[in-house]
């Protein structure tokens, strides 16, 4: 006889927010810069300021989770960081001066599942 684990993954409209903050733009993945302080973040960022990185939507600011007020997303896409903020789902091509940076996937036209991944950067 087997054991089996299972595991499920449930998808709410929940979302991490942090509070606190300012700076960076409505619609934009933010990154950390200094006490309290945000700023748009870009995909020519530096991997360590892409480990901070935030979507501010509606003057909040979402660590994670289902952050809703987007616009034309495609369901079942996956999202990456473009610049200034911007989010597209055509994933850049790595350089020295490129980061890629997974962001998440859209839901629906206007949620995306805020996932952050790991900055990859090549040479």
């Amino acid at each position: 006889m087997s054991n089996f684990i299972t595991s499920t993954s449930v998808v709410t409209d929940i979302a991490i927010t942090v509070p606190n903050l300012s700076g960076g733009d409505n619609g934009k993945i933010v990154r950390i810069v200094g006490t309290n302080q945000a700023t748009n973040a870009s995909q020519a960022d530096t991997v360590g300021q892409l480990n901070t990185v935030l979507v501010k939507m509606h003057d909040e600011y979402y660590a994670a989770g289902v952050v809703s007020g987007f616009t034309l997303l495609n369901p079942g896409s996956s999202y990456f960081l473009s610049t200034s903020g911007n989010i597209t789902a055509t994933p850049p091509i790595p350089s020295s001066t490129v980061r890629v940076l997974f962001l998440g996937f859209a839901l629906n036209a206007t949620d995306l599942l805020f996932r952050p991944g790991t900055p990859i950067s090549g040479s």
